[in-house]
């Protein structure tokens, strides 16, 4: 299956900065990031019944440093199993973690121990960079809603806290002044070596060629 978006212009991420990287591609201050973690996602009612998991080695190796600019935010989605896991991905990506804050479900969902109902958005900061509000509490109750899918609530919660421009990957939605990658969205920006649906490819003869769903099943 092929996509349909078959828009030949270069795409062109949406936010404003004078801070670039030497190939010219901008750079984001907010960076919002949620992997398909391998870890703990197998089973009857896991994750990789739902969307295509990425090993641990390509989550490590996305370029989310050059993506953002000297001084910068991460924020990171993980869950129990990948907790520790993603701080080491954090630090990977250029990042010192600095804090977290929890979204508690209404709803619990798998566990071995416990039957888990929440998870945890890190928060790490690339040089130096404060909030820009300090009343934020680490803990919010909100209703779970499809597979994966995060509250809005969360990008309203991040724009309160860290400047723009932001972007998100793995994003499953669009979201308003966010520039958003991943499989299940158009693209605004395309990264080397992780293609996903909406990319646009030009060969040699300078014709289109669309990225094929099963090209983009690794991003």
């Amino acid at each position: 299956m092929h996509t349909t978006n078959t828009n030949p212009e270069p795409k062109e991420p949406v936010g404003i900065s004078d801070d670039t990287t030497s190939a010219g591609t901008r750079r984001y201050t907010t960076i919002l990031a949620d992997p398909p973690w391998p870890t703990g996602q197998q089973g009857k009612y896991g994750a990789e019944h739902h969307y295509n998991l990425m090993t641990l080695e390509r989550i490590k190796a996305l370029p989310v440093g050059d993506l953002a600019a000297d001084n910068a935010h991460l924020y990171l989605w993980c869950y129990p199993a990948t907790r520790y896991v993603a701080e080491d991905v954090m630090r990977g990506w250029g990042f010192e973690f600095k804090d977290e804050f929890v979204w508690g479900k209404d709803q619990m969902g798998l566990g071995q121990y416990f039957r888990h109902a929440h998870e945890t958005l890190l928060l790490g900061v690339k040089g130096k960079l404060p909030v820009k509000f300090r009343g934020q509490r680490s803990f919010t109750m909100l209703p779970r809603q499809s597979h994966s899918h995060k509250p809005e609530e969360c990008h309203v919660m991040i724009q309160r806290l860290s400047p723009g421009p932001y972007l998100e990957l793995f994003a499953r939605r669009p979201m308003p002044e966010w520039d958003v990658w991943g499989n299940q969205v158009n693209a605004s920006i395309s990264i080397p070596g992780y293609p996903v649906p909406s990319d646009i490819k030009v060969d040699r003869s300078g014709a289109t060629v669309v990225v094929s769903d099963e090209e983009a099943a690794d991003a």
